[in-house]
């Protein structure tokens, strides 16, 4: 997985070879759903806005620990 996060969205790239289900982490606990994410596909997010938020990663939920 591949992420760019800016203001307005993050975008998350899936460069694996199988579907994997992610979400993306946010310094100041922001909660967005988990998304399936094909082989290749481009998946959009929340950016970290403006008001100083950050996107800290990715995380994979393929073991059903994410909503």
């Amino acid at each position: 997985m591949t992420f760019s996060a800016g203001w307005r969205y993050t975008f998350v790239t899936n460069n694996c070879s199988d579907t994997h289900t992610l979400t993306v982490v946010y310094r100041d606990g922001t909660d967005v759903p988990s998304r399936v994410a094909p082989p290749g596909a481009l998946i959009t997010f929340p950016g970290y806005g403006t008001s100083g938020n950050e996107v800290l990663g990715v995380v994979l939920c393929d073991d059903g620990g994410c909503a």
